[in-house]
């Protein structure tokens, strides 16, 4: 499945993306291209976590859940590139504005840098979140590859987010167990990006922020 119908399948994401771009293009303020483009990655981004985030916890049944996943199963490589895409630019703001603010010592460059990692890092968990989803509920499987305690019944977007959030903050699989090769794959692999943004991206912004304030 391509790009483009991923994105037509995923009318939050779209609606983001041109929003973003909108907006990084006609920004009134004069500032450099670097700063534009992370100004319109910023508004894709917090659009699109909290479009994504307001639909996994407005009580969508395990039908929908199901129904809305299975679309979306041949979608996860989508996620790597948006994570990836996230780490990038995360790195792009702490080295290119804090870089700038050390001369300038201008507050809102050190916001957009902030904005730009929290919002990164946010986006990877709720984009591994929907991939578990639908790895989960992909027609044909020998086992769903996630078991989560309680008599709750069928999980629902708000228990993947608990799992994938937790992996993200901690590195661990908390209380939900992993029972399938596709989803432990796939666990590695946000263990992995997410060891990479959190030591990599955040200790080089410690070590500017340090250097700023000292």
């Amino acid at each position: 499945m391509n790009l483009w119908t991923q994105l037509r399948l995923r009318p939050r994401l779209l609606a983001a993306v041109v929003a973003g771009v909108l907006l990084g293009a006609l920004w009134p303020a004069p500032v450099s291209g670097p700063t534009r483009l992370l100004i319109g990655w910023n508004l894709t981004v917090w659009l699109y976590v909290g479009l994504v985030v307001w639909m996994m916890l407005s009580g969508r049944g395990a039908a929908q859940v199901q129904q809305r996943a299975q679309r979306l199963a041949e979608g996860v490589p989508v996620v790597l590139l948006l994570a990836i895409l996230g780490a990038l630019a995360s790195l792009a703001a702490i080295t290119l504005e804090l870089q700038a603010a050390r001369h300038s010592h201008e507050a809102g460059r050190l916001l957009l840098t902030l904005s730009t990692v929290c919002g990164s890092w946010l986006l990877l968990p709720v984009e591994f979140a929907l991939a578990y989803a639908s790895v989960f509920h992909r027609p044909g499987r020998a086992t769903p590859g996630l078991q989560f305690p309680g008599d709750d019944g069928p999980p629902d977007y708000g228990d993947f987010l608990y799992f994938s959030i937790t992996l993200a903050a901690t590195a661990q699989t908390s209380d939900v167990a992993i029972s399938s090769r596709a989803m432990r794959r796939l666990v590695l692999v946000q263990t992995l990006l997410a060891f990479a943004f959190n030591t990599g991206v955040l200790a080089l912004a410690i070590n500017i922020l340090a250097g700023l304030l000292s």
